[in-house]
């Protein structure tokens, strides 16, 4: 004799939880995948700063260079993540064999670096002593 089953609240498919349920995991699981994608970025950025005002400074220090040459390696270190809108600043701006010592700075806005928009700025300086040509 073949058993019939009956179909009650307790064996029906719950189709609609399922799918609330993972609209609610998976939008969290996407934020924390965006949330990390963002940070290493960041991270990333920060220390593509740091090596950009290093090796600018490490240009300042030499006897015969400028203030436009200091820039463009400052500038040409960003470029290899794409970073175009920061601002490089060199003090002094005229840099002669009397100067003793120079600072580089470099700002970046960060409302234009990142994925997510941030109304904040990142920023970098460096004052090292200059060599004096003999």
């Amino acid at each position: 004799m073949k058993r019939v089953r009956r179909q009650t609240k307790r064996n029906l498919p719950r189709w609609g939880a399922t799918t609330v349920e993972f609209a609610f995991v998976a939008s969290i699981i996407f934020a924390t995948f965006i949330a990390a994608a963002e940070f290493c970025r960041l991270s990333m950025m920060r220390h593509t700063l740091d090596n950009a005002v290093y090796e600018a400074a490490r240009k300042s220090i030499v006897p015969g260079a400028t203030a436009k040459d200091i820039e463009a390696q400052a500038k040409s270190i960003l470029s290899t993540l794409g970073i175009s809108n920061a601002k490089v600043s060199v003090n002094p701006q005229s840099i002669t064999d009397e100067t003793e010592f120079v600072t580089v700075k470099v700002d970046l806005p960060l409302n234009e670096s990142t994925f997510i928009p941030v109304n904040s700025n990142m920023s970098r300086s460096l004052k090292m002593r200059r060599e004096r040509s003999l």
